[in-house]
């Protein structure tokens, strides 16, 4: 569709913390070209604001995004839960109907150790899966967690791509197991 239409348009540009407000005198889709994104805004992770509470929320609670076909959950910097007996770690759990990958954007994890910037993790449908050894002690009595991490829980199955078989880590299913 085109806009060639003038008058007073006023236009918010969110920058950082702040909206700026703009007067233009003509449609500000009146263009010749798009320089620019395919979708009509985009999510600084760093402004999503994480649910916390007496006791551990599950995984759902972070939920972002809804698409057809699977969810989107963002893990971000948050204070612990606030009950003095809460235990903050989660707890071991099994996927019903849902793959769950989680590319982790830090090196912090609450529940994992050995987990680097960009590693990626799949935890198919059924399969059961829960903080490593001594995550959950060592979140007792902490104030928050530094964690940032995207979650994709996908309601059909996943494959992993023969190109990647390269890079896969053999033995990440014996990170559960104590040293």
């Amino acid at each position: 569709k085109t806009y060639d239409e003038v008058g007073e348009f006023k236009v918010l540009v969110k920058q950082y913390d702040a909206l700026t407000a703009m007067t233009l005198d003509h449609h500000p889709f009146d263009v010749v070209g798009w320089d620019g994104y395919y979708y009509p805004w985009a999510l600084n992770i760093h402004d999503f604001e994480p649910r916390v509470g007496r006791f551990h929320l599950p995984p759902p609670i972070h939920q972002t995004f809804e698409c057809d076909g699977f969810v989107v959950c963002s893990f971000c910097p948050r204070p612990y839960d606030f009950d003095p007996t809460a235990v903050p770690a989660p707890y071991a759990h099994s996927n019903v109907m849902s793959d769950e990958v989680l590319y982790y954007a830090s090196s912090e994890f609450m529940s994992r150790k050995g987990i680097e910037y960009g590693s990626v993790t799949l935890h198919p449908d059924g399969l059961p899966h829960g903080p490593h050894p001594g995550r959950t002690e060592a979140s007792l009595g902490k104030p928050g967690t530094d964690e940032l991490a995207v979650m994709f829980d996908t309601f059909r199955p996943l494959k992993v791509a023969k190109s990647l078989l390269p890079v896969e880590d053999a033995g990440y299913f014996r990170s559960w197991i104590e040293d």
